[in-house]
């Protein structure tokens, strides 16, 4: 055998290596992640995760083996002042905390300059915490995002057939199985929204257009329950809303 014939033996088995160990093969996306959700490093306080507790739910281990993940605590940084450069990278809000008025003018700015974001925002969230109700670091039980839904001109609402279920619902082409996922609808007293929002038929998500950006909304954020993301496919519909707003794959 050649020696390139020996190098090419070799890349490929290198290649299948990294895709058995669940490791990328191309390049890694950028990817700014605002949330409630104790994705991280669980709820373990800084204490604790300077003392080596806490470890990372596999929906973030999952992301990180395609994507360079940068946490963001606010929104007021995405559009510089002055910047003229397209923006870059993919934005996840996963049941962010309230955005301030700042935060919802920077976001819509973002977008609109060319920005892409994926929202998961959940009427009724079902994810347990060892904190009680009313303690900052609990997870948000209800999304705060009716600010931004209804500038662009849609509502995000808890269908009264789904509350309190855990119905298998066929998305984007996957079976996910969640917990009370919401729905979304199309506000008919705003006549000029400032995003063109398609909502899907299963009402689970809405495809919007903002200026030159787009975001995409999901009504649910149970999906990335440690207990639900390795079943049925909600990984492969989080990770393909992803590759649609062209991050990796």
């Amino acid at each position: 055998m050649s020696i390139r014939s020996l190098a090419t033996a070799f890349g490929a088995i290198l290649m299948l290596a990294a895709c058995a160990a669940g490791k990328p093969t191309g390049p890694r996306g950028d990817l700014m992640l605002m949330t409630s959700l104790p994705l991280r490093s669980g709820e373990a306080s800084i204490q604790e995760q300077l003392s080596g507790g806490g470890s990372p739910a596999p929906a973030y281990v999952d992301l990180q083996r395609n994507y360079d993940i940068r946490t963001l605590d606010d929104l007021n940084g995405l559009r510089p002042e002055g910047a003229r450069s397209a923006p870059t990278g993919i934005l996840l809000l996963a049941q962010p905390r309230a955005l301030d008025p700042a935060e919802l003018v920077a976001l819509d700015g973002w977008l609109r300059a060319g920005g892409k974001a994926l929202i998961l925002a959940d009427p009724a969230l079902h994810w347990e915490s060892r904190f009680p109700i009313g303690d900052a670091r609990r997870p948000l039980f209800t999304s705060l995002l009716s600010p931004l839904f209804s500038h662009w001109g849609i509502e995000l609402v808890m269908p009264m057939d789904r509350a309190g279920q855990a119905p298998a619902l066929n998305v984007r082409g996957e079976r996910i199985e969640t917990r009370s996922p919401g729905a979304f609808a199309a506000l008919a007293d705003v006549p000029d929204p400032a995003a063109k929002c398609a909502i899907d038929t299963t009402r689970l998500i809405a495809d919007c257009a903002v200026g030159k950006g787009r975001a995409l909304l999901l009504a649910d954020a149970d999906v990335l329950q440690p207990g639900l993301w390795g079943r049925e496919g909600n990984g492969a519909l989080i990770t393909g809303l992803l590759a649609e707003l062209g991050g990796a794959e």
